[in-house]
């Protein structure tokens, strides 16, 4: 992972939505193109400390801690992508953000995709790393993925969380499997909620609308690697990269390499300042 003293400083604050009180973090130069970083479940905005070092001062940096995670206050409607996405639009409205550069990895590719549906003025382009076009076998298997462990007098919950995040990638190092544990304990039912979510939004139907420039990629050990080539096939104007050897963890362990992609990809879709 990048060192900590490295790039643009990280500057965290709230603002006020239909929820609560949203938490993000921002970075860069407010007077260029915003970009919007949304993370994946049960994560938070912190994942994407290293990456918004990493791209430094070319964009206005925005990365919103989702309703439920991270420091954000929970939805106070039932879970959809659609909820996070209406949550996060309050969010740009807050800061009088009319039209932005989206990222999103893994459950934030769906809310990424969802925005600009849902938005369609909003995005100059987009980058999706792990896009979640499931297949029907991913959908049967995802909710035990992120089942809840119940509380034990043996702590044997936090055990299992633990191994749970090991699982997900088992060279990462110690401090981020320790980072991602202590998040997915936190936000308790809000896990699993998220992704019920992520199978129940028509992905796919939505990223075909999407007219935007778009970049799917992923790590080709990402368990989302598999469906990369059928999510790129419904792209209107679209690219495909794969990451060798990333993982679910790429945003943390490959920054500098996704950094890259992205400045390349948002300059090739013609974003100007």
């Amino acid at each position: 992972m990048d060192q900590r003293g490295a790039g643009p400083v990280i500057r965290r604050a709230y603002c006020d939505i239909e929820a609560g009180q949203l938490h993000f973090r921002q970075a860069g130069n407010p007077d260029k193109t915003p970009l919007v970083l949304l993370h994946q479940s049960p994560s938070s905005s912190v994942m994407f400390e290293s990456l918004m070092r990493a791209l430094g001062d070319d964009y206005w940096l925005l990365a919103p801690d989702t309703p439920g995670f991270g420091q954000s206050d929970p939805l106070q409607e039932p879970a959809s992508i659609a909820a996070y996405a209406r949550a996060i639009q309050q969010f740009l409205d807050a800061l009088n953000i009319k039209t932005a550069l989206l990222f999103g990895h893994h459950t934030g590719a769906s809310v990424a995709v969802q925005l600009a549906h849902d938005n369609p003025d909003l995005a100059q382009a987009m980058a999706l790393s792990g896009p979640t076009l499931l297949s029907d076998q991913l959908k049967a298997i995802l909710p035990e993925k992120a089942k809840p462990f119940p509380l034990s007098e043996d702590g044997s919950h936090l055990l299992g969380m633990w191994q749970r995040m090991r699982d997900k990638e088992p060279d990462a190092p110690l401090a981020l499997s320790l980072r991602e544990t202590l998040l997915g304990l936190a936000v308790g039912e809000a896990y699993p909620e998220a992704y019920q979510a992520v199978i129940e939004q028509p992905f796919g139907e939505q990223l075909q609308a999407i007219v935007c420039p778009v970049l799917v990629f992923a790590g080709t050990g990402d368990p989302l690697y598999g469906q990369l080539d059928a999510a790129f096939q419904l792209l209107r104007r679209g690219e495909k990269q794969a990451i060798e050897g990333a993982r679910t963890y790429a945003c943390d362990l490959y920054a500098d390499d996704i950094a890259a992609r992205l400045q390349a990809f948002f300059a090739r879709a013609g974003v100007k300042d």
